[in-house]
């Protein structure tokens, strides 16, 4: 497993619970309150995602030569890019309202945020998957 693939495992898993984290207060309160920390870096986390989506979709496009040979590769790779960009822009929304002074902007970034959060648990539960396929297919 390359250093990059490393760093997608480990961004998957954090972003994972982080976005179950809601169910799991639900329905394990006592849990909860061991990854409350993690909560605390939430919006850390989410922005590098957001960096480390932008990574990860560059090297896609630089690697579309190898689609034809490989297209169900490329479009696991393509939907896990998808999947930490949605989830991390979910979880970085409020810092980068803060970071951005324009409010066009921050109205665009929170209405695509409200699109999104029905779906958090989903994609923190998707996150957990591509992890766990990650580690099968590399490991």
């Amino acid at each position: 497993m390359g250093l990059l693939s490393l760093l997608s495992l480990i961004l998957l898993i954090v972003l994972g619970i982080l976005g179950i984290l809601p169910w799991l207060k639900n329905q394990q309160p006592a849990f909860a309150e061991h990854l409350k920390p993690l909560e605390g870096v939430s919006a850390w986390v989410g922005i590098a995602g957001l960096v480390w989506a932008v990574v990860l979709l560059l090297q896609w496009i630089s690697a579309l030569g190898i689609f034809r040979y490989a297209p169900g590769v490329m479009l696991i790779s393509l939907f896990t890019t998808l999947v930490i960009a949605a989830l991390s822009l979910l979880l970085s929304v409020s810092m980068l309202a803060s970071m951005v002074n324009n409010s066009t902007v921050n109205s665009k970034l929170s209405e695509t945020a409200d699109k999104l959060a029905p779906y958090k648990v989903g994609l923190g539960l998707t996150c957990l998957i591509l992890a766990l396929y990650s580690l099968i297919r590399f490991g």
